[in-house]
Order: structure tokens, then sequence, then C-alpha cells
């Protein structure tokens, strides 16, 4: 495999780049996964970043994968990935001593994240009051499975809980399925890596708002929030239409499935209906394909089997490649089904430079993957790979302080130009969304709910996608403005209704941007620029603006003209062929993954643009690429592969290192909770509770290695245990013997879960046409700045008027004139 690029070049870069986020201070503390991955997100961006760690070093030292099979604490995969560009600190946090220098090392920081439970919190005296009061521009991001309130806040959790806990394992696989099989989760910690990004785009935002305000922030995310605002329609739909999807659903749209090949599977998605006939027209229009029962979305999907027999007879005469080219040539949404192995040898990769080669110290060569999003003023780099266990204990004092005081923080603002008294991190920030479907609106409702002025760009001749698929309450299909998908994504938004046909049309958006901070696009690759709307025409008006374009394949590239969704992204990341029940075939992950991790990832972009252009001024071009980014958030497969021990089948629920790790039937019609073992104390909780802890002992169990060996007699036992049992009277047992146990939850159960109503999570503005229906809302509440989702979703073209007289000053006149010709809708 050829690496795109090498530290070495990349680090003799460093001098002439923008400066980034250097001189942002930040200490983690934590891990493996989650607050890891969100420091290293601002290390590789240029800032300081001092990791804290027990003596015994981050858990994910000892996790590996190790190369050769010989574990070195130095040499772990896992923390080689997520913890470049920092420094090493040990500090026992447990003992009053540490838990001082700590405060002493806050006093001068500007960010502190960790990813500690409220109970392990308590027990390192991590209070953010303490910490505030001798530095009050202190911004603290607690990263919690359940967040800092609310009953479930000392549960405990590792990834498989979570993933369950928000509603994902029940619509997992996204295929129809045995009844008799568990809900699964997707390969990888998933929970704690949409953790990690969603952290450090909160945290970023927070240093961004106390930059002008000169007021610190404490962000209490909640794990499980994150993905309940992940399961889109499948939430909605319960809650619009009393219907719970489950992974065994009727697809909204068909085909969208992998099918066979000669040498492999290809995905074909067609949620359009011109796709689907250019696929019926590239089959040769067989008469099955032809008569009217196909001639929708939803007719289709209710077809699902027939389209998916017939297909699958089709293409098992092609070869994969090929397919893949054949069905891109004519725009449809297609790609092959793969493995790390051959992710690696993908020619676009390679061009677009997405692989970084560097040397580590320990572990010799190692090759990693680059940034999920790519800045044109590039201040992006692996500047060191991950340090030694304690190697920064010696400057332990000097390393903050030698940046010299107030680090970061600009000075509190004396004029204002906008309005900041909404309290929330990004008010005064205007964001211009000329977005669609999931990618693109995912990025500007986070935007949004940190407080960023969202004014969404709409035309009812190119309408939203997300306006015209289910959910509706019966009776309201096909009404734009009735959707639950959209009405759960426009939150907090304002909806402008501007004919981009018209030549007038585009000249109001680029007066538009030119008031504006942030632009944000997800089109196919080419479509704003024949629109007139390109980057380099968007910073020629606004040479300060921050433009962010997100598509499928990025912005340069062979194939970067190919067209793709979400769900078609997902295959070639790695991540399908790892996901599914164990040892069998890869199975659909249950939602379009790549859509929401892509917004995410260009909203932690935005963040990380928004304050480097707070201390250092000028704009930002950002390409954002579903397919990178979808295999930055699959790195667990990636360093296997790397470190060379490559994954190539699915795993269900079962974890690569952890057992027991499972999802088990209990009473009742699909009642399932999920338990896990992360430590010999939780094993032998686990046992007692079991009323069997001779197991603790029996050879086949003694330890996690023998546990792990004997997995299927494992998972036979404690199957058979709970199958008789109450899954939340288990879960609550287990709990207080404190082992991580979780029910897995369905939409209805995530809708009307006590902890997530106690949280305040659900938004319930007044809708001007559906009224007080509830939607998925903010995963983080915040200490000092508003909580809660401010606004519903708007109607088609609502803001028309208030946005182009007030930010542009347009007279009612010639408002009218405008609609008149057809540039207003």
């Amino acid at each position: 495999m050829k690496a795109g690029r090498r530290l070495n070049e990349n680090t003799s870069m460093l001098e002439t780049m923008a400066k980034g986020l250097e001189g942002l201070r930040v200490v983690e503390a934590g891990g493996p996964i989650a607050a890891p991955l969100a420091a290293k997100f601002m290390a590789d961006l240029g800032a300081t970043v001092l990791k804290i760690e027990p003596p015994e070093g981050d858990p994910a030292r000892r996790r590996g994968p190790f190369r050769d099979g010989k574990a070195d604490p130095e040499a772990s995969g896992l923390f080689l990935a997520l913890n470049t560009s920092k420094r090493s600190l040990v500090l026992d946090l447990r003992e009053s001593a540490a838990q001082t220098a700590l405060e002493d090392l806050l006093e001068d920081a500007d960010l502190f994240i960790h990813d500690f439970s409220p109970p392990e919190m308590a027990a390192r005296g991590l209070d953010f009051a303490r910490f505030s009061a001798r530095n009050a521009r202190l911004v603290m991001v607690s990263i919690t499975p359940f967040g800092l309130t609310g009953p479930y806040r000392d549960f405990r959790a590792v990834d498989l809980n979570l993933i369950h806990a928000g509603g994902w394992g029940w619509v997992f696989p996204g295929v129809p399925a045995d009844k008799r099989k568990p809900p699964i989760k997707p390969f990888g910690h998933q929970a704690l890596i949409q953790a990690g990004i969603h952290g450090a785009t909160a945290a970023l935002a927070a240093c961004y708002g106390g930059s002008w305000s000169g007021r610190g922030e404490h962000v209490d995310l909640s794990i499980q929030e994150v993905l309940a605002s992940f399961l889109g329609r499948h939430l909605h739909c319960y809650i619009y239409s009393g219907r719970v999807e489950s992974r065994l659903p009727r697809k909204v749209s068909s085909p969208s499935s992998c099918f066979p090949c000669r040498d492999g599977a290809v995905y074909i998605l067609c949620p359009e209906q011109d796709q689907w006939w250019r696929l019926v027209e590239m089959m040769g229009n067989p008469a099955w394909a032809v008569p009217e029962e196909f001639d929708s979305p939803t007719a289709r999907g209710e077809r699902t089997e027939i389209i998916n027999s017939k297909l699958s007879e089709w293409t098992a005469g092609w070869e994969a490649e090929a397919l893949f080219k054949a069905c891109q040539e004519r725009r449809i949404p297609a790609a092959p089904l793969l493995t790390f192995d051959q992710v690696a040898e993908q020619e676009h990769l390679r061009a677009r430079g997405f692989f970084v080669e560097h040397h580590h110290p320990v572990a010799g060569k190692v090759t990693l993957t680059g940034p999920s999003f790519r800045l044109k003023d590039s201040w992006w780099a692996l500047r060191s790979p991950a340090p030694r266990l304690g190697e920064a204990n010696a400057q332990r004092g000097q390393i903050f302080r030698a940046q010299g005081k107030n680090g970061y923080q600009g000075e509190p603002e004396t004029t204002v130009k906008r309005d900041r008294s909404r309290g929330l991190p990004l008010s005064g920030v205007r964001v211009l969304d000329l977005t669609w479907v999931w990618a693109g609106p995912q990025c500007t409702q986070i935007l949004a709910f940190l407080g960023a002025e969202v004014n969404k760009i709409e035309w009812a001749t190119r309408l939203d996608l997300a306006r015209r698929l289910p959910p509706f309450r019966p009776g309201e299909e096909g009404n734009v403005n009735r959707s639950g998908y959209f009405n759960h994504l426009g939150q907090a938004k304002r909806s402008v209704a501007i004919n981009l046909a018209k030549p007038e049309g585009i000249a109001l958006v680029k007066r538009l941007a030119g008031v504006s901070d942030v632009v944000v696009s997800n089109f196919g690759f080419g479509v704003m620029e024949r629109l007139g709307l390109s980057a380099e025409e968007f910073q020629a008006i606004n040479p300060d603006l921050i433009v962010v374009r997100i598509s499928a394949f990025g912005q340069d590239g062979p194939i970067k003209h190919y067209t793709g969704y979400g769900p078609a992204v997902l295959p070639i990341s790695g991540l399908t062929a790892l996901t599914g029940y164990e040892l069998a075939t890869p199975q659909d992950v249950g939602i379009a993954y790549a859509d929401p991790n892509a917004g995410a990832h260009a909203a932690l972009s935005i963040a990380a643009a928004l304050l480097a252009r707070r201390r250092n001024g000028g704009g930002q071009d950002i390409d954002v690429s579903l397919w990178e980014a979808m295999i930055a958030s699959a790195f667990e497969g990636w360093i296997s592969f790397a470190m060379g021990h490559n994954i190539t089948e699915p795993l269900g629920n079962r974890d690569p290192v952890i057992a027991p790790h499972g999802c088990y039937r209990c009473a009742g019609e699909e009642a399932w909770v999920s338990v896990a073992a992360t430590s010999e104390g939780e094993w032998r909780a686990l046992c007692t509770e079991m009323g069997r802890p001779e197991l603790a002992e029996e050879p086949r169990f003694r330890d996690n290695a023998a546990r792990k060996a004997n997995e299927d007699d494992l998972d036979r036992l404690i199957g058979e245990w709970c199958a008789g049992q109450e899954r939340w009277a288990l879960t609550r047992r287990l709990q207080a013997a404190g082992v991580p146990a979780f029910p897995s939850l369905n939409a209805k159960d995530v809708a009307e879960d006590p902890h997530l109503a106690a949280r305040s999570f659900f938004g319930v503005a007044e809708h001007p046409e559906v009224g007080s229906m509830t939607h998925a809302g903010v995963p983080w509440h915040l200490a000092n700045g508003g909580n809660g989702v401010p606004a519903p979703a708007p109607l088609l073209g609502q803001h028309t008027k208030v946005v182009l007289e007030g930010l542009l000053g347009i007279d009612p006149g010639e408002l009218e004139k405008l609609r008149a010709q057809g540039v207003l809708e």
C-alpha cells in the first residue's frame, strides 16, 4: 500500500501553515475513545493538548491491536491512532495531590475535556464550580453515558449498551432478519466516536463564545442523546404515526441493498424516481420492472422482495467494479462492498492523500487515516506521534505558561456588531444553509442548536427531499410542511424561498453570503459551480466567509463526479463488511449513517474555523467527503488492518477483545438486554448475580482470554439466565452490582424514556401546522447558556420576507416585484 503523505512532509510545512488552533490549551482525561478522539481533532489542528494518564496509562494502551501479537503499552494501535500530536502527563486523579496538580494546570488552560462517568468524576474531584473559581474563562466538557442528571446518571455503560440505549440497535440490521436473533451494533465503538465528534464541536463552539463574552462554560454531553438524535425517521415514525420500525422493516424505497456479483457485491440505491428508470433502462427494460407498481419510491418499498430477487439475478452476471462504474456513468448511486485491505488500494483515496504514513519511536512505521475534512488553507497535520507514557512529566508546569496568559481566548467584546444576547456559544454567527436531505441539514442543525442563526434557502421546484420523505401523520402524506423527517432536522432554522433557476435569485444568495459567516452546501459535485455559487465567488464577495462543501467523494480526485448518498457510502468505507451477525453476511447498519456522520464532522470543522478566524482572521474553504469522514469514524477497522490484523467478518454484538459482550433475550415479546463485563471485578459480580459464582473459577472463564476463547458457551449460559427475567428489573439488578447493562430500546421506548424526559431532551416548540409534536432535541446541556430547542422547523418560505428585509434592506415593493417575477416562491 502506498501512503498518501508522510509525517515529515507534514511537519516541514508547519512553518508556512496558517495558525489554526495554535495557542489553544487543552487538558484531556479519561479514555479510551471519546475524550481522546475529541482532543485529537484539536491537537492535529494545532492546539496544545496535555493528556492526563493514570500510572497504568490510558486503557487504549492495553487494548491493541499489537503487531505480531506482542503486547506493548507504547505500541497499541488504538492508542497510536487516537493520540497523535499530544503530550502525556501521569497524574493519579484518585489522589488528592494529583487533583491539586490538575487544578493548577486548569488555571492556565482554555479547555478541559473528559469522559469519566459521574461517580468517577466525584472520585477524582472534577468540579466545574471549583475550577471556574480559579479560571473564569475555562470551558469544561463532560462526556458521560447518560448525562450528569436524570435517573440513569450513575449507570455504567460501554459502547454496546449505549447503541441499544439510543435506539440504534433496534433498527439494526436494516434488512429482513431472523426475529430469533438479537438487535445488533455496528462494528467498532461508534457511540463513543460520535460522542467524541460532538464533544469536540461543542467544546470549540464554547471556546468561541467565551472569546467574546469572557465567560467559561460547562458542557454536559449525553452519549445516549447523541445517538437518539441520529435515529432520524425511525424515531419520528413512531412519534408521527405510532408505528415502531425494527430490524425487520419495510423499506422506505427500493432498491437499497447489497446485490451479489461474480467477485463480490455492489450496493445499489435509487431514492429518486429518475434513478430507478435509468436502472431499468440499464437492465434492458425487463418486463417485470415496467409495471405501474414500481412508479414511486413508496410503491417500490412495498415490493422490496420482488425487486431484490430480480436485481440479484441480474447483478450476479457482473463483476463488482464494472457494475459500480456502469451505474455511476448513468448517475445511479452504487458502490462496491469493500474490506479494509481493499479500501487501502482505492485510487481516489490515494490521489487525495487520505492515508498518512508516519514513524513511531516504538511501533515503527504506522499508516493512519487522514483528516475527516480538508482545509484549503491547511493547518491540519500529525505534528508528532502518540506520546510515551509520562513523557511530559518534567515540563508539567511550563507547557501552558510558556504560551502566556489568556492563551487562545480573545478579549471580551466592547462593540457588539451582532446580537449575542442569547448566551449560546454561536450566538451572532450567521449561516447561509444551501443543504438538503441529511448530511448538510445535520451539520446546520448542530450549528443552530449551538446558537447560530441558520437561514435555509429552499425553492419549490427543487424541493428538499427531506420535505417529501415520511413519516407523516395519517392523512397528511406529501404535505411539505408536515414531514417528521424534515421537522426534526429543520428545528431552530429559518426558511427563505428563493428560486435559484433565476439570475435574480442567485444574486440574492450572493448578497446573503456577503452578510453571513458560514455557507454550507451538500449538493453533488459541480452543482454549486454551475449555479455560479462557487467557493471562489463567495469568498470574492466576503473574504472572511467560511465555505463548506459536503459531497460523497470530495472536490477533487478521479471519481469526484460520482453520485452518492449515505447508504451507498457505507459499503466502501469498510464498516459494512464488518457489520452484521457474527460470522455471517455483512448487513446494512439500519440508518444512513454516513450522512449524519459527515454532517457532524462538517460542524466540527466549522467550529474550529470560527475559532481560528476569531484569533487569526480570514475565511476558509472546507471540503468534506462522506467517504473519508466515514472511514475516519471506522478507524478501528483501519488500524487493525494497518497493524497486520485485518478483520474480514462481522462480529454482531461481540467485541474483538472483551467477553462477555452481548445482547440477550429476556421475558416478553422482543425484549432484549445488553450486558458486558470489562474487568474481572465486573465478571465476578455478574457470576454472583447469576447465582453461579463458581463460573469465575472455571478454567474456561477464568480470565478474559479464556472467556473470549469460549464465548459461545459463555453466551449460552448468560442467555439461559436472562431468558426468564424482565429486562428493566434485570438491568437495575446488574447496575446495582456494578455490571454494565441496558435494554435494547425501540423507538417507542426512546420517545417515552423517563430519563430523556427528565433531561428535557425532546423539543416541543409549537409548530404552525403540526402543533406540539415532539422531536429529538439538543444532546447537551450548558451551565451558562440557554438549553432546549428554541424554535420549531419552518414552513416553506416562512421567513423570506423577514430575512430579505432585515438582512438586505429590500423594501416591500421590491419584494412583491421579485415575487411576481418568480424569483421568490
